[in-house]
């Protein structure tokens, strides 16, 4: 990720990127917890984030159109994913896209759902980066939770560059 406009309060920076490591928090599962998910899948839908950003943002985006919606379908992921590279387990379940955990009852995956975020978003296992224009960081897009923080208004431009790599 690169800063290239990093919006200004009084001469802090704001819009902050809050990362959380789904790496820690996956090797951090409690006994119990580990056996509910081992195997499981959960589904996720951008429907789900695009309206959340509508609600929580004050985002005057529209919903999203049916076209929009076609291309970004729900799709189910493990929800401890082995990542591709480092073998690792990845808690692969996050409060912005996932909706349930497949082929459990709904108060079951509810409650599983709700306790897996409030486990991944502790802060242990958070970094927040305070952006300067310039800096660069170079994330795991797999195994690390981002959101900015939406304490700028749209007045103040924040634009950030992602460059995703893939190493086979």
């Amino acid at each position: 990720m690169h800063a290239v406009t990093v919006p200004r309060d009084a001469g802090l920076p704001l819009g902050a990127t809050e990362f959380a490591n789904m790496h820690a928090a996956a090797a951090d599962l409690p006994p119990d917890i580990l056996a509910l998910v081992e195997g499981r899948t959960a589904t996720h839908d951008f429907a789900k984030f695009w309206d959340m950003m509508r609600r929580e943002k004050g985002s005057a985006r529209p919903p999203l159109a049916e076209a929009q919606r076609a291309k970004k379908p729900p799709v189910s992921h493990p929800v401890l994913l082995t990542h591709p590279i480092t073998g690792r387990k990845v808690l692969f379940a996050d409060p912005g896209y996932t909706m349930t955990i497949d082929g459990m009852k709904r108060d079951e995956s509810e409650a599983l759902l709700d306790f897996l975020f409030a486990h991944q978003l502790q802060t242990k296992y958070q970094h927040v980066h305070r952006w300067n224009e310039g800096d660069v960081l170079v994330i795991d897009t797999i195994g690390t939770l981002h959101n900015a923080a939406a304490d700028y208004g749209p007045h103040q431009p924040r634009l950030l560059r992602l460059c995703q790599v893939l190493l086979e």
